[in-house]
């Protein structure tokens, strides 16, 4: 599985970023390395098994302290 994820990153990266590269859109390239880095990332972890946990409490807990507990 993990071999398939690289596989499929690397020709999505080699279509996506040529582009990118052969019109010198330096700061589109970066935005869009460092979103498709995380992606690769997080889709290897989760290839080779391990637990992602969930961001939702955190979030809720950072928003709550922020604008206050309602409800």
């Amino acid at each position: 599985m993990l071999f398939l994820v690289l596989i499929v990153y690397g020709i999505i990266g080699i279509i996506e970023i040529t582009p990118l590269v052969k019109k010198k859109k330096k700061k589109d390239l970066v935005v869009y390395l460092v979103l498709y880095t995380s992606a690769l990332v997080l889709s290897v972890l989760i290839s080779i098994g391990v637990k992602i946990p969930s961001p939702a409490i955190p979030i809720q807990k950072m928003v709550e302290s922020i604008i206050g507990k309602q409800g």
